[in-house]
């Protein structure tokens, strides 16, 4: 009986041990998400180039429960060179975010994707997030943080 009880104990120890080093990753959920993001570019900024035709999107890590809501900033791309698509957030999930756990989440990702003409062309395409007062504490992250600015080149 009590080699028993030390086997269990020993399992739930073990148990609580793979939990808590695995609660650290984050395993980024790409298919729970409804739109298809197509290649995926994760720079802050900078020349996207992608085909004519080609289906694309922009990457952002956030934190929604943060505040962290990004969109597309005017003026908006040239349609003549990319079709917006759409956009979604797809959380991130590891142990520490399920239920909440220890107060806090593991953020996820917003997609903005996007549609290349059939013809080469170039436009611009800004990301921007109204950044919040959050616990009495103004986010100084600088406009690096706030903001992405891509030049997409069809062709």
């Amino acid at each position: 009986m009590k080699k028993k009880w030390q086997r269990i104990l020993l399992v739930a120890v073990v148990l609580l041990a793979v939990a808590g080093a695995a609660g650290a990753v984050a395993i980024h959920r790409m298919t729970t998400g409804k739109l298809d993001h197509g290649t995926v570019f994760t720079a802050t900024s900078g020349e996207l180039l992608v085909k004519p035709g080609q289906l694309f999107s922009v990457e952002v890590s956030a934190h929604r429960n943060w505040g962290d809501i990004w969109s597309v900033a005017g003026p908006a791309p040239d349609s003549a060179v990319v079709q917006t698509v759409g956009d979604e957030y797809v959380q991130s999930f590891g142990l520490d975010s399920l239920g909440g756990a220890n107060g806090s989440d593991s953020g996820g990702h917003y997609y903005f994707v996007f549609r290349a003409a059939p013809n080469p062309g170039r436009t611009a395409v800004t990301l921007h997030v109204d950044y919040r007062d959050h616990a009495g504490w103004t986010y100084s992250g600088g406009p690096e943080q706030t903001r992405r600015e891509f030049t997409v080149n069809v062709g």
